[in-house]
């Protein structure tokens, strides 16, 4: 594989995670983080390859890796976003325990009879 073809194969899977992103499809998302990675890598290697080669990264290239950084920082930003969005989705709908059991945290003043359980005791 050519280091243009890498470069655009990256390019074209950064704009689908990005429209996974923005549609909040997580099935779409992980598919697409998954080929991105993959592509990312292919793309190291043959920079890598290149490099070793004594071929120096054209300035376009370098532009166009720049841009990829930039749009990588983006979707690190509205990934964290949605994150957030989905713990408080989450909170909404499970809302925290309460921290008091059945049977009491034994923090209390008043302390229980000794075997019998709180719910069995009356109020007064």
């Amino acid at each position: 594989m050519s280091l243009e073809e890498s470069l655009s194969a990256v390019e074209q899977l950064i704009d689908k995670v990005s429209a996974a992103l923005l549609a909040a499809d997580p099935s779409s998302l992980e598919q697409h983080s998954v080929a991105l990675r993959d592509a990312a890598a292919q793309f190291a290697r043959v920079l890598e390859q290149s490099a070793a080669q004594g071929l120096p990264l054209p300035a376009a290239a370098q532009t166009r890796v720049a841009a990829i950084g930039d749009m990588l920082v983006v979707q690190r930003e509205n990934l964290a976003r949605l994150s957030g969005v989905t713990d408080r989705q989450v909170a909404g709908l499970l809302p925290p325990s309460n921290a008091a059991s059945t049977y009491g945290d034994g923090l209390s003043t008043r302390a229980a009879k000794p075997g019998v359980a709180r719910i069995y005791r009356s109020a007064g």
